[in-house]
């Protein structure tokens, strides 16, 4: 059964003022669990009107992300205040957090008359329990990890996904550190450098939903660094987001196919060949899907006698095999 707390967090806008967000307290970041706690977090970069015109209108945006493994359905976002009337938000209904979720709202001032401004950004929000206090504590370790990456240090960014995959994450974030951990890795031996910073680029892109920035950072790598280590998991990413997030299943099926072609050597052909298989399926084209997922199987085949086919004896081929068999018997 959930349990629901209703709380309010309270931030700071101002003309003159960065905005603050805190729960009866002074810090930006997310409140410590406990009574009336939550894991909300509130980004404000660079919150500062500066002075501006009477009649003007000036706005900002701000982050409201849930960074725990609980549910927070956003009730209300009002400004109270002396000078309310002239800030507004763009908040006009409850959304519903997720974990691993965020929305963007905007902040807007309009000053009617000269002077310092301030007003209070009220969120009213329920908390909707269904993870423990230590898988609470447990998801931040991924946002430790990604605050290290984006500080430059990538040996502790990636040991700090290393202890987040390692232990029981709650939240989609699992998938997304054990995409980024191997990247790290590589990177500790083939060096970070500008071919590495766009496929970074890419991948947090792709995170926050920015496809096509993330494709287009891609494209570049594959121009301008054909060469790279990382040409290959570039190549592979701009696949994978036509297949998975755009699921146009044409496109996916050809950038599956030019990487089998263009790196036959590749860690993915496998990976690629399978998905080129998963988009025909797709796109109703059956007997093309099982001819690739039969190629798949025979590719990993190391026994075929009296109609008896057996895997190599080798733990990938062995996972192959079964995922060809799999994805045969369901057409």
């Amino acid at each position: 059964m959930n349990s629901i707390s209703k709380i309010k967090l309270t931030s700071l806008l101002s003309a003159l003022l960065l905005v603050q967000a805190c729960s009866g307290g002074s810090s930006s970041s997310a409140p410590t669990p406990g009574v009336g706690g939550s894991y909300l977090h509130v980004s404000v970069p660079d919150f500062y009107f500066g002075t501006r015109e009477v009649g003007t209108v000036s706005s900002q945006v701000i982050e409201i992300a849930n960074r725990g493994a609980d549910v927070y359905p956003i009730k209300s976002v009002q400004v109270t205040g002396d000078h309310s009337d002239e800030f507004t938000t763009d908040f006009y209904d409850e959304i519903v957090l997720q974990p691993a979720e965020a929305i963007n709202l905007k902040i807007s001032f309009e000053p009617l008359t000269n002077g310092r401004k301030a007003a209070a950004l009220d969120i009213d929000f329920d908390t909707i329990v269904q993870a423990t206090k230590a898988q609470n504590q447990h998801e931040q370790t991924y946002y430790q990890a990604k605050e290290l990456e984006k500080s430059g240090d990538y040996r502790q960014s990636l040991a700090a996904y290393d202890n987040y995959i390692q232990g029981e994450p709650a939240t989609k974030n699992k998938f997304n550190a054990a995409i980024k951990a191997p990247v790290l890795k590589e990177a500790s031996v083939y060096g970070s450098g500008d071919d590495f910073d766009l496929y970074l680029t890419a991948m947090n892109a792709r995170d926050a939903g920015y496809f096509d920035q993330a494709v287009a950072e891609l494209e570049s790598l594959e121009i301008l660094h054909s060469d790279s280590y990382l040409a290959d998991d570039a190549a592979y990413l701009r696949a994978y987001i036509d297949l998975i997030d755009r699921q146009d299943y044409h496109a996916a099926e050809k950038s599956m196919k030019q990487l089998r072609q263009k790196y036959p050597d590749s860690n993915y052909y496998d990976t690629a060949l399978y998905s080129e298989g998963v988009a025909h399926q797709e796109m109703g084209n059956r007997q093309l899907a099982r001819n690739i997922f039969e190629d798949l199987k025979y590719r990993h085949t190391g026994v075929d006698v009296l109609g008896i086919t057996l895997a190599k004896d080798n733990l990938v081929s062995r996972m192959w095999f079964e995922r060809a068999e799999k994805a045969l018997a369901a057409l």
